[in-house]
């Protein structure tokens, strides 16, 4: 094996560990089946072919069969994917990462306020945690570490049809802005004043486009009821959002300080 094939493989096992949490170890695993691909089908693209089928196949039985009997005995499960009409994931990317995990206290409670929703609200999840160790970052948060925070999108209704939007507004679930109005409290541009360049960062990858309306009474209901669950300690919002919504009475829903990044698109939970 060259130096270049070992540092190959080497930067895969960083990027789906960084990325995936257990997708260096599920690479691990695959190669007692990559080699003899490698040596039995001829071409090197339809090689390439084969083996990119058969780690997906190891990746998919592992995160199926493998991770959630031993997340839970770490004292994690994973939120619902299919079985929920009331919660679903924003974008299949979370769960395909192994990024939905959370302490059973923080799926009771995220089941607890979907369902106490009109029977046309569905909930939809962004990241949450990966299934195993305190303390292991999930990248880009500054916590999501210890299966107790969860990320959830807000509410938002098609301006023609009143209908609403099923998932996210953003391709990357974060980054679809319902920013401050004319004489709102902007706080993304006091944290970005004082030198906090990433906290706007997720905004310029996403189109801001607005041919959406924010649902004011939808997540005005949703935030108090999330405020309201004993089980849930802290809500991270944007200050202009939680004066336009009337949540200042709130102290559940705070502000979550400029290190991080800004809360107009997105809203979080933890236990």
């Amino acid at each position: 094996m060259t130096v270049i094939a070992i540092l190959r493989r080497a930067a895969l096992f960083l990027i789906l560990t960084v990325f995936t949490q257990v997708g260096g170890v599920l690479y691990l695993l695959y190669q007692p089946i990559r080699w003899p691909i490698s040596q039995r089908i001829p071409g090197k693209w339809r090689s390439r072919g084969y083996r990119l089928l058969a780690f997906t196949m190891v990746y998919a039985l592992g995160s199926l069969l493998l991770v959630p009997p031993l997340a839970r005995l770490n004292g994690r499960v994973p939120l619902p994917v299919f079985s929920e009409a009331a919660l679903k994931p924003a974008n299949y990317f979370f769960v395909i990462a192994n990024r939905h995990y959370v302490k059973p206290a923080l799926l009771e409670a995220a089941l607890d306020v979907a369902n106490q929703m009109d029977h046309s609200v569905t909930l939809y999840f962004l990241d949450a945690n990966f299934p195993f160790f305190d303390g292991f970052p999930l990248l880009p948060h500054r916590s999501h570490d210890d299966g107790g925070k969860l990320d959830l999108a807000f509410i938002y209704e098609k301006p023609v049809t009143g209908k609403l939007l099923s998932g996210s507004p953003s391709w990357l679930g974060y980054g679809y802005l319902e920013a401050p109005k004319a004489g709102e409290y902007d706080q993304p541009a006091n944290c970005e004043g004082r030198g906090y360049w990433q906290y706007s960062l997720l905004s310029r990858l996403v189109p801001q486009d607005k041919n959406l309306d924010f649902s004011a009474s939808l997540n005005q209901q949703l935030l108090l009821r999330l405020a309201r669950h004993p089980a849930i300690g802290k809500i991270f919002l944007e200050p202009h959002l939680k004066t336009r919504l009337g949540l200042e009475g709130q102290k559940k829903v705070r502000f979550h300080g400029c290190a991080a990044v800004r809360h107009d698109d997105h809203i979080h939970i933890q236990l």
